[in-house]
């Protein structure tokens, strides 16, 4: 039997990129925290990352709020944590665009 390591997040949304998918990041981080968090990636990369979570995330709430979601309903209680994760998201994006502003603003590259 043979260990593998899984692919950090990073590398997993750099592959879906190089193979034409759009990013769902979602999909590879458990929290927009983790993925604010992630060293490996540049401040430009998480802005563009958080950008498309939140994208995914405001569609998911409008589909509902339409009634055109391809499944049942959902429950208020998943929709509530859904915005409230949207609410992190928007927060956390807020973060990293002041970061990349203030890296701007004196001149320095955003790692």
């Amino acid at each position: 039997m043979t260990d593998t390591v899984p692919d950090r997040p990073s590398t997993a949304v750099s592959e879906d990129a190089a193979n034409a998918k759009a990013p769902d990041p979602r999909r590879h981080y458990d929290s927009p925290e983790d993925l604010r968090d992630d060293i490996d990636l540049d401040l430009a990369a998480r802005e563009e990352l958080l950008r498309q979570w939140m994208l995914d995330l405001d569609q998911r709430l409008d589909a509902e709020a339409e009634g055109m979601s391809s499944q049942d309903p959902i429950s208020q209680e998943k929709e509530a944590r859904l915005a409230n994760e949207a609410h992190r998201v928007a927060a956390l994006l807020a973060e990293v665009v002041e970061e990349l502003e203030k890296c701007a603003a004196i001149g320095t590259s955003p790692e």
